[in-house]
């Protein structure tokens, strides 16, 4: 492949390649997809070549000069010329990029995402200390801290499914500001309760959030990273799930000498700083998803971030097409399966 190449001489993956075997790789080798050896140098040559053969009678494991013995490129029926697409990056075809790096961008955005994670885990680990400080406060029977703890998981459930619709339609910012919302409503509640029934209503706030956040902060990580990098970028957001499990631990040890009718409602309380800061930042810091901004035709918006996202120099008007493409599929995909 010649150094002037762009992303988008890129082939396809589903281009109906065969691998064969040949006199020293007896078994055929499987396909490597981490490499775009493109068309045949002397293809013009080989295709009429091919017009005196009968493909009826042709040996398909014929090796002729041309094929790689991997791959062929001929225009055999069977074996179609390889279809031109813009699945380059998947494939580290970069043209003159040697390979995609993460840009300082694209961590900084995927460092605010996952900060809602770790939001998310210190509501979860927070539990542990604040939940027999809790019952000793308020005189609750152990059936009581029971629901209030098995709760969240229920209130979560509803929130991962209320997602899909608010962040698709609203966008993946003002998803994390409404999780980020839900936090802080759910915490204050909770932190001033003076019983359990409004215990419980904080708590179905808070779970509300956890389920959205769980559900919006992989998705939007996933839309921000190079193909490249994608599964390591989203894995931070389990990181920092983690993270915040660890800070709710250390919150009981913090507070283990304080009054049980003070140490819980602190507990709690100091759960809404990490949603000021998610709001301050899907505000002010972290660009919307491309990819939602170009199922909403905004493409010169989406083209903006994506200049954050990828190397100075990179012709993202490419991806922006493969988005689009990404799109399409995906809708012809679910009218054809439907419920």
């Amino acid at each position: 492949m010649s150094e002037s190449n762009t992303v988008a001489d890129g082939y396809s993956r589903t281009d109906q390649r065969i691998p064969i075997a040949t006199s020293t790789t007896p078994v055929a080798p499987p396909l490597d997809f981490d490499y775009n050896d493109g068309v045949a140098e002397n293809f013009d040559n080989i295709q009429q070549e091919d017009d005196s053969y009968d493909n009826e009678s042709r040996d398909s494991s014929q090796i002729r000069a041309g094929e790689t013995g991997v791959d062929r490129h001929l225009a055999h029926p069977d074996h179609p010329h390889l279809e031109q697409t813009h699945e380059g990056e998947h494939r580290y075809d970069h043209g003159d990029i040697a390979s995609l790096k993460i840009t300082r961008s694209t961590k900084l955005f995927a460092f605010c995402a996952a900060l809602n994670s770790c939001n998310l885990g210190y509501d979860i680990g927070v539990n542990t200390g604040a939940g027999p400080l809790l019952q000793e406060s308020l005189n609750l029977t152990d059936m009581q801290v029971e629901i209030f703890m098995g709760s969240l998981n229920l209130f979560a459930m509803v929130g991962a499914l209320s997602s899909n619709w608010i962040s698709d339609k609203m966008g993946r910012r003002w998803a994390f500001r409404i999780a980020a919302i839900g936090f802080i409503f759910g915490t204050v509640i909770q932190a001033g309760s003076g019983g359990y029934a409004s215990l419980m209503l904080g708590r179905s706030f808070v779970g509300l959030g956890v389920g959205f956040g769980l559900a919006v902060d992989p998705v939007y990580i996933s839309e921000i990273s190079q193909a490249a990098h994608r599964g390591q970028l989203v894995t931070w957001s389990e990181i920092a799930l983690n993270v915040g499990i660890l800070l709710g631990f250390i919150s009981g040890m913090a507070f283990s000498g304080v009054n049980a009718d003070i140490a819980w409602r602190l507990m709690f309380a100091l759960g809404a700083i990490m949603p000021c800061f998610v709001i301050y930042f899907a505000t002010f810091v972290m660009p919307e998803s491309p990819r939602w901004l170009i199922s909403k035709d905004r493409d010169d918006e989406a083209k903006e971030v994506l200049k954050l996202l990828y190397p100075d120099g990179y012709d993202v008007s490419v991806i922006v097409h493969e988005i689009k493409d990404g799109i399409e599929k995906e809708s012809l995909a679910e009218k054809a399966a439907g419920w």
